[in-house]
């Protein structure tokens, strides 16, 4: 209740300010362009307007710069969790049983290229915190399905 009433005081109070002001006029120097003899009332509405859509475009660049920033965080760490599935299926590999069927263990070598053939759908990346903001945003791109 006490909401409505102060909005109702204030908009007396607006309205109370541009009636007594509609009679004065102001030149305006609007980028090198002079306009003579413009409503006091009207430079301040326009100006208002002006300051609006301004703040609307800012809010809308912050928006877009957060949900940018959300995704790549989310790439990061998906790229992060891939990594630690390849390791943990590389470990897999190694600690499986030396004799399969009569077959006897491979060689580090040919370990090696045995793994690299199981996670042949992803590519070696080194794990690293020092890595650098583009390292990571190209790997993105180069990771993705």
């Amino acid at each position: 209740m006490a909401r409505i009433i102060v909005t109702v005081i204030l908009v007396v109070v607006l309205a109370v300010l541009v009636s007594m002001n509609l009679g004065f006029t102001t030149s305006v120097n609007i980028f090198g362009t002079r306009f003579d003899n413009v409503s006091v009332v009207a430079v301040a509405a326009l100006s208002f307007a002006v300051g609006v859509v301004y703040s609307l475009f800012i809010y809308i660049g912050r928006f877009l710069h957060r949900r940018a920033k959300r995704g790549l965080a989310n790439r990061d760490r998906d790229l992060a969790e891939r990594e630690r599935d390849l390791a943990s299926r590389r470990a897999g590999a190694d600690d499986a049983p030396a004799a399969v069927e009569g077959k006897t263990k491979p060689s580090a070598a040919e370990g090696a290229v045995g793994a690299k053939k199981e996670a042949a759908d992803e590519p070696d990346i080194p794990a690293g915190k020092n890595r650098s903001v583009l390292a990571k945003f190209l790997d993105y791109f180069r990771l993705r399905p």
